[in-house]
């Protein structure tokens, strides 16, 4: 038996348990929230994997609190503590936007749209246990961007934790997330460009790369192969966006580049040639008419960057990829059957009609992207905005959105979230 405990430190014990069961009642009030009927329903893996991480690394400073040596240690567990919280607020924060009215309609349709996104390529994967749904998220940043491969995250983080320290708990949990700048809340057509973030996550989360760079040295000569190796993680998330999203996706990203440096930087294309890669990412998956629409947009002397861009497209279409057992990229994810339909619902909403042919969010945000690019001052008057996102808004089914399945895969998803919960401890104590 350990020593009999002063006053002082009963005290410093009884204080920590309050704290501890204070934060594993918040994780339990989150569970709650997010079964088949409650407001998070939509998010239950999600939400899942990140309660049942964090109360893996809680479990990890269970001994602390009943430790001998209370009195000398208390501060530190205090830390840890309120560490574990800052995790938590980081998807805090993001779930808490949903249950506020201003935002949920919007957050709903992007959460569905970047899931129809990302579903695809996570059904064909095989292997390791996938990551959950994306979550979506408004912040300050100027552009959209991924968690793990964007670097505006810096914004989101701070406190306690530093923000290298947190991007790598950030990293090592199971739910990859997309933010938004708030200023898209009102205007959809931007909301295609979420496609190009679901291409980095992708990329990423389904290991791509070293086919992405066999793929591209099979499409570039040599002397321009370094510069489109530092460009690569940009051009493949632009012929991802152009399959999930269409012609739109490609109008969508030329109004959203228009004033970006002509020249390009290390890590992204000159936007003409940006436009090229989704122009031949459009034709190499079956849409030649529109290929030849945004190529025709697309204005550069580089004639050399343009063939590259158009072998480079072809190549990253084609594949094959071995992680999608073997198939080329536009047969896990296209746009050609949802192509005319995208375009009756936008000719029928400028038209001042509703159109209800379209059965999915991708379909209708596209079709928001069409209505747009055809005609801005129609689109704002028939308030073509808000009856997408009406419509997007109910063609998102209730229920859990993903689903483990087998008992297996639920088992090898709670593993996966409790070894990442050990390692966020890890992380936490350094």
């Amino acid at each position: 038996m350990g020593a009999a405990l002063t006053g002082d430190a009963v005290r410093r014990r009884a204080e920590l348990r309050a704290k501890a069961s204070g934060l594993t009642a918040e994780l339990a009030a989150w569970t709650e929230l997010s079964q088949a009927g409650g407001r998070l329903e939509k998010h239950h893996t999600q939400v899942a994997a990140i309660v049942t991480a964090l109360d893996a690394a809680l479990a990890e400073l269970g001994p602390r609190l009943e430790a001998d040596d209370v009195e000398a240690t208390w501060t530190g567990t205090e830390r840890m503590l309120i560490r574990i919280h800052e995790v938590l607020d980081f998807f805090r924060a993001k779930l808490t936007l949903r249950m506020v009215d201003a935002f949920a309609d919007y957050l709903a349709v992007a959460d569905e749209f970047v899931w129809e996104c990302y579903r695809p390529a996570r059904d064909r994967a095989a292997g390791a246990v996938p990551k959950e749904p994306p979550l979506t998220f408004l912040g300050p940043a100027t552009t959209p961007f991924t968690i793990p491969r964007g670097v505006s995250y810096a914004r989101e983080l701070g406190g306690a934790i530093s923000s290298g320290t947190l991007r790598k708990v950030v990293d090592r949990l199971p739910v990859p997330v997309v933010g938004i700048p708030w200023f898209q809340l009102r205007h959809l057509p931007d909301a295609l460009v979420l496609a190009h973030e679901t291409g980095h996550l992708v990329e990423t989360d389904f290991q791509l790369t070293p086919t992405l760079r066999t793929l591209l040295a099979s499409a570039v000569p040599g002397e321009r192969l370094a510069t489109w190796r530092g460009r690569l993680g940009e051009a493949f998330a632009d012929v991802y966006g152009a399959l999930a999203g269409g012609p739109a996706f490609g109008g969508a990203l030329a109004d959203f580049i228009a004033t970006t440096p002509a020249s390009g930087s290390k890590l992204y294309p000159p936007p003409a040639i940006r436009l090229h890669l989704v122009a031949e990412a459009l034709r190499a998956s079956g849409l030649p008419a529109d290929a030849d629409a945004l190529a025709a947009r697309a204005e550069t002397d580089a004639a050399d960057l343009r063939a590259d861009a158009g072998a480079v497209a072809r190549a990253f279409v084609r594949g094959p990829y071995p992680q999608f057992g073997g198939v080329a990229l536009d047969e896990v994810l296209h746009f050609r059957y949802r192509r005319d339909n995208a375009d009756a619902v936008a000719t029928a909403l400028l038209r001042g009609r509703v159109y209800k042919g379209a059965d999915d969010v991708r379909t209708l945000i596209a079709a928001a992207g069409l209505a747009f690019a055809r005609n801005p001052l129609d689109y704002e008057a028939t308030t073509v905005a808000d009856k997408i996102l009406a419509a997007a808004r109910s063609r998102i089914t209730s229920g859990v959105r993903a689903a483990t399945g087998p008992r297996e895969a639920a088992d090898a998803h709670s593993t996966r979230d409790r070894d990442a919960g050990k390692a966020v401890f890890s992380l936490l104590a350094e």
